[in-house]
């Protein structure tokens, strides 16, 4: 009696803990461009921050933050990655020309 007692408190206090519950999901949210690629330079995710390194690939760079990423336990986690910033590609203002 007293085995079956334990093991019925600890299947409560395991699922009010969601011991067994699947890992939530992490996404990753990337900025596309028509006809031609669109590089991240940065990522963000909760106040962590990561930097792209020069020669590190697109796909090397999310590898590494989904690796060093500290997830949330209970919602999806976003990561935001930013576009490199093309300064020469912005139009130039009009004012004072």
């Amino acid at each position: 009696m007293m085995r079956n007692n334990i093991s019925r408190r600890l299947s409560k206090l395991e699922e009010k803990a969601h011991i067994h519950d699947p890992p939530q999901p992490v996404i990753f949210v990337t900025f596309v461009s028509p006809g031609q690629p669109c590089l991240s330079s940065r990522a963000e995710c909760d106040g962590q921050v990561w930097e792209r390194t020069p020669r590190e690939t697109e796909e090397d760079f999310q590898s590494r933050v989904g690796e060093s990423l500290h997830r949330n336990e209970h919602s999806p986690t976003v990561v935001i990655f930013h576009p490199e910033s093309k300064t020469e590609d912005r139009p130039k203002s009009g004012i004072g020309h």
